[in-house]
């Protein structure tokens, strides 16, 4: 009677120190299936895909559908990490030249020169401000970009972290018809489903629309800089005009940032097309 009257009461006691272990080892479990790789600079276009395939493995699981749109996101949103990247290289280019001339032409005017009109300083100011703007946009860009890019390759990024490495160049896609792309790819003995090709083809006009506008914007990239460098040279020297800096640079601006979306644009289209090839 001793022994069954006392053994509840030691279990009693030893209770809560079990349900503390518990919690304590779940929440330790817990711990480690959210720990994170932290990446101080960005990888490859590669190595996040292979990141995506080990989160978004058989054994791991997830959300998305298929491992062909999780591909997709991932280069959708990677690209979009370089393509702002340059822009904001280009805007704050343009950043520095509009303050130059902003500061010179307030200068002029301070000094009662006839050539210079408080509208034209106006209008610099205007440009900037715009300008501004830009950047302010391609920052907070290039963070979702980053934070969607957290989700799908299980990673935090640090503080700061270096994008100034991976080359933003367009994709390798040279075909222009499906049919060219089943001839030429070395698994084309693939069958698709009539509703299948349907898809690839309206994906493949979108390639080719992608293609020729970022045909003709690098055409006009090298015309535009050769137009900036000029303008700006001739104003600095005193033989331009506030007018012609602030065409010139808005014209700059408009030709590469679209220049970067270009390719931005191409680069997903062309993701878009493997995405419903590979699907099933």
């Amino acid at each position: 009677m001793i022994f069954t009257h006392r053994s509840p009461h030691r279990s009693a006691r030893f209770l809560p120190l079990y349900i503390f272990l518990v919690i304590f080892l779940c929440g330790c479990q817990g711990a480690r299936v959210e720990a994170r790789q932290t990446l101080n600079k960005l990888p490859s276009l590669d190595q996040a895909l292979e990141m995506s395939v080990t989160r978004y493995s058989s054994d791991n699981p997830s959300t998305v559908t298929s491992q062909s749109d999780v591909a997709l996101e991932v280069k959708r949103n990677y690209d979009l990490i370089l393509a702002r990247r340059e822009q904001l290289e280009i805007s704050k280019e343009v950043k520095g030249h509009f303050e130059k001339a902003v500061t010179q032409a307030e200068k002029k005017f301070a000094e009662g020169e006839e050539n210079i009109s408080q509208s034209a300083i106006t209008k610099l100011k205007l440009g900037l401000a715009g300008t501004l703007n830009d950047i302010s946009q391609f920052n907070s860009d290039i963070a979702l970009a980053q934070l969607h890019l957290e989700k799908y390759l299980g990673v935090r990024w640090a503080q700061g972290v270096d994008i100034s490495g991976p080359k933003f160049q367009p994709a390798n896609f040279p075909h222009k018809t499906v049919d060219e792309f089943l001839t030429s790819n070395s698994s084309g003995s693939k069958t698709h489903k009539e509703s299948s090709l349907f898809n690839l083809r309206e994906a493949i006009i979108a390639v080719n629309k992608a293609r020729e506008q970022l045909t003709l914007a690098g055409k006009n990239r090298k015309m535009t800089r050769a137009l900036l460098v000029t303008e700006a040279a001739n104003y600095d020297f005193g033989i331009g005009d506030e007018a012609d800096l602030f065409e010139a640079l808005i014209i700059y601006t408009r030709v590469l940032v679209g220049y970067y979306e270009a390719i931005h644009t191409f680069n997903v289209a062309v993701g878009r097309f493997h995405s419903l090839y590979h699907a099933k």
